[in-house]
């Protein structure tokens, strides 16, 4: 290649005189003020489709999203948890509506959709909390139809409602928010080979659809609980391996990270995390141990 020398002083000389020009001021079309937060709560008549909602992280992640406001469909396995959770929503004044589905099977999927699009019901933001865990099992005996169902419920399914929702979001160009529960078991071991084997692909898959939707204004998050439970007066049982508080976490902490995923107030800018609440149970290890004894 030939050196231009004059070429060169040229651009040298350029840059000095006029250095790269700062960069430009983008106006965002959407900026939500505190005082909308303040007057119209954070998910004020946001749209939010919660799967496996029945009871636990799902049931608080429903509650404290109607709490700021949203309107609140879902779906659950029990037609009985359904009925109860629309009972608790009833106490706030948004629309609610609970299907029994299993989101593991398609042509459930393909039903739950028809009724939201026959009632015109426009999905903002999509919590994919539904999953199972058939239990502790050595790896090599982990049966492939026990592997096949983990990854049904825990991966396949959410991947395929999320694919139609976000299809539909597109064409209706709502700038939506896809919020997955994992685990802390995506991470660290737990002897539950296909379980925390669908978790951490659940973590990847949340990474890889942030950056493809990241051009539409759609944000993809997720969530990494810890020891969820709590008795039935809502009080955390004793854990000894959680450093912070020693006690399993109440639920509703989880709900109430959901509302902050999923509000444009807290999290615009906010995609492709996955927001880890264990109260540090991920943190104890072996040194850990010697350190600070139970």
């Amino acid at each position: 290649m030939k050196f231009n020398f004059k070429t060169r002083i040229k651009a040298a000389l350029k840059s000095f005189v006029n250095p790269n020009p700062a960069p430009k001021t983008l106006i965002q079309k959407q900026v939500v003020e505190c005082s909308d937060f303040l007057e119209k709560k954070l998910l004020s008549h946001k749209n939010v489709l919660i799967t496996g909602a029945g009871r636990n992280i799902g049931r608080s992640i429903a509650l404290e999203m109607a709490k700021q406001g949203a309107n609140i469909f879902f779906t659950d396995l029990s037609s009985e948890r359904c009925i109860e959770l629309e009972r608790e929503l009833k106490a706030y004044p948004i629309q609610s509506q609970g299907w029994s589905s299993d989101i593991s099977k398609q042509d459930d999927i393909e039903n739950l959709l028809k009724v939201l699009e026959e009632r015109d019901i426009k999905i903002d933001i999509l919590v994919n909390n539904v999953g199972i865990n058939l239990g502790r099992k050595p790896v090599l005996e982990i049966s492939a139809e026990e592997w096949q169902q983990t990854f049904n419920a825990n991966v396949f399914g959410p991947l395929d409602l999320t694919r139609k929702i976000v299809r539909i979001t597109i064409e209706r160009k709502i700038q939506g928010s896809i919020i997955f529960v994992t685990s802390i078991h995506q991470w660290q071991l737990g002897l539950w080979a296909h379980y925390s084997s669908s978790k951490a692909a659940l973590g990847m898959i949340i990474k890889e659809l942030a950056v493809e939707l990241a051009p539409r204004g759609i944000r993809v998050n997720g969530i990494a609980p810890g020891a969820i439970a709590e008795d039935e007066k809502g009080n955390p049982f004793v854990h000894d391996y959680t450093l912070l508080h020693r006690t399993t976490i109440n639920p509703e902490y989880i709900g109430r990270a959901a509302v902050y995923l999923a509000s444009d107030y807290f999290s615009m800018f906010t995609t492709g995390t996955i927001l880890n609440i264990d109260a540090g149970l991920s943190l104890y290890n072996y040194r850990i141990s010697q350190h600070f004894p139970q």
